[in-house]
């Protein structure tokens, strides 16, 4: 199958015009190196699925003009190459004219999911979440098994489907935490509930708030999710949302009363709300970056990255390597690709690995690294954490602020 047809109406890559036709052909995000930057090239599916200049954040630009400007294609060679990115933004946040190359291949997604052009493998996630409600198809039923839902309600003082009045902070592990990484969301409830918070779940109520469908194109279907997510907070009422998942905090970017789990605790070390105490002798760690919670920043939000090293700054936990950079290369957790290339994701997550040297831990704010991190470590490889788990695992709770 080939578009022939010059003028072929491509709505989705309309808001791009200008982009597709100032790219400079500079080659920043393509093999960028730059030391006093901490940049050792920037696109993780060049380095570990295919080098082709169509696989890069130049290539999308250029794909994307040529099929606006009518030019033949091969749409399923195209939808190879396209569905080839993890999304992480290295090429946007690397470009010194500030195109969007990313969102270039998200448009492009859209418009081949809108001629049935995706791959079984992103369909078959879109089939997931509308079943199950998350991407891998894991049993809804499971969602919530991190926590005992009848001694977590009895303990807090309220229900999973509690529709009480007043105060009310709601925590959504996500997807990732919630079925991929429970031990973060578990700890994540325990350090919440030891700061003296009155947490409430979803429960039965959950949904997938959308971010794995908007990765891949799926936009009508994600639009959809976030939906039925935003009515049932709505129903509940809340006074603070807490997420685990960074792609999911990226989905509520602009909400009032929404922050990150990543960014709570930050805080409340440092208010001393919550005050811990080494229970162990302290690793060595790595700060593992999450490209998705650097994309936030573009929206104003604060990085979660840049947490992280307060956190275990302020327990005064020794941390290798340079401080968080913004370029670090995508471990092949986001946009699909542990589904789509498993593969080449898992090459991505072993380089992500390979590159940390010193480090007796590996700790991450982003569930998702953690998972994809985790499954790619072998018995050499220092244990991976989220960082709530961590903090369960090396201390213990020595009270707070009243």
């Amino acid at each position: 199958m080939a578009n022939t047809e010059a003028g072929t109406p491509l709505p989705h890559l309309g808001d791009y015009f200008k982009d597709l036709y100032h790219c400079s052909d500079c080659g920043y995000c393509v093999d960028a190196i730059w030391q006093e930057r901490g940049i050792e090239h920037i696109c993780a599916t060049l380095g570990s699925h295919s080098p082709g200049l169509s696989y890069s954040g130049q290539g999308y630009i250029k794909l994307a003009r040529a099929w606006l400007e009518g030019e033949e294609l091969a749409l399923p060679t195209l939808a190879e190459r396209v569905f080839s990115c993890t999304g992480c933004g290295n090429c946007e946040r690397i470009c010194p004219i500030g195109l969007r190359p990313m969102n270039i291949n998200r448009a492009l997604r859209r418009e081949l999911v809108d001629r049935d052009l995706a791959p079984q493998s992103a369909t078959g996630i879109c089939a997931n979440v509308s079943s199950q409600q998350n991407p891998g198809g894991a049993p809804f039923a499971e969602r919530y098994a991190f926590v005992d839902r009848r001694a977590f309600a009895e303990s807090a003082g309220v229900g999973a489907t509690h529709q009480g009045a007043g105060a009310a902070t709601i925590y959504l592990p996500g997807c990732a935490a919630a079925h991929a990484r429970p031990a973060e969301a578990s700890a994540a409830v325990e350090l919440l509930a030891a700061a003296g918070i009155q947490v409430q779940l979803l429960g039965d109520e959950d949904r997938c708030c959308g971010a794995p469908l908007r990765e891949l194109g799926f936009a009508a279907a994600a639009r959809a999710q976030g939906a039925q997510l935003a009515e049932r907070l709505n129903a509940r009422g809340y006074d603070l949302l807490l997420t685990s998942g960074c792609e999911c905090a990226n989905t509520f970017i602009g909400m009032d009363r929404q922050r990150t789990f990543a960014a709570w605790l930050a805080d409340a070390m440092e208010q001393g709300v919550l005050r811990l105490v080494a229970s162990t002798e302290l690793p060595v760690v790595a700060c593992m970056e999450s490209c998705q919670a650097t994309q936030a920043t573009r929206a104003g939000n604060p990085d979660d990255n840049a947490a992280l090293p307060r956190i275990l700054a302020a327990l005064g936990v020794p941390v290798v390597g340079d401080a968080a950079s913004p370029y670090r290369l995508c471990c092949g957790g986001s946009g699909g690709m542990a589904a789509l290339h498993p593969e080449s994701s898992q090459a991505m997550a072993r380089a992500r690995i390979d590159a940390v040297a010193g480090a007796a831990a590996l700790v991450s704010v982003d569930p998702r690294c953690v998972a994809q991190l985790e499954a790619a470590r072998t018995a050499d490889d220092p244990p991976v954490y989220g960082i709530a788990e961590f903090l369960r695992c090396h201390f213990t709770i020595a009270g707070g602020a009243a």
